[in-house]
């Protein structure tokens, strides 16, 4: 088996006594997901991940029936997730009504079978709102 130490860990251990007293500065090991309360459809209230390093809105299946969305099963995509395993959609959901705070944006939505969230708003979202 394969065991990968801690990098700073192993950066620490080359340094010197004099060195180490030195500070080190590094990011955390994971931050706080960043949700929005939305009106999908104008028929269901759901909390949706914002995730800027997306580049597409999706969404669950079960989230899409439940929205009442209706969406085109011819218009798919191959989508590489974060850990690099590569699923086709289920199809496209086109000029979705997403109704935030009194405003409302229409978007394009790939819909897929089992993601580990029900709605995804990506990098459409943030250019789109400006956020």
């Amino acid at each position: 088996s394969w065991v990968v130490e801690d990098p700073i860990l192993q950066y620490l251990e080359t340094l010197s006594e004099e060195e180490r007293r030195s500070r080190v500065f590094v990011a955390r090991e994971s931050e706080t997901l960043r949700v929005v309360a939305t009106t999908v459809n104008g028929v269901r209230n759901e909390e949706a991940l914002l995730d800027n390093g997306s580049q597409i809105i999706s969404m669950s299946r079960d989230a899409a029936i439940a929205c009442q969305l209706a969406w085109d099963p011819d218009i798919t995509i191959n989508m590489q997730s974060a850990n690099n395993q590569v699923q086709r959609t289920c199809g496209s959901a086109k000029d979705v009504p997403f109704s935030m705070g009194g405003i409302t944006v229409y978007l394009q939505v790939h819909v897929m079978e089992n993601p580990a969230y029900r709605v995804l708003l990506g990098r459409p979202f943030d250019v789109l709102t400006e956020s």
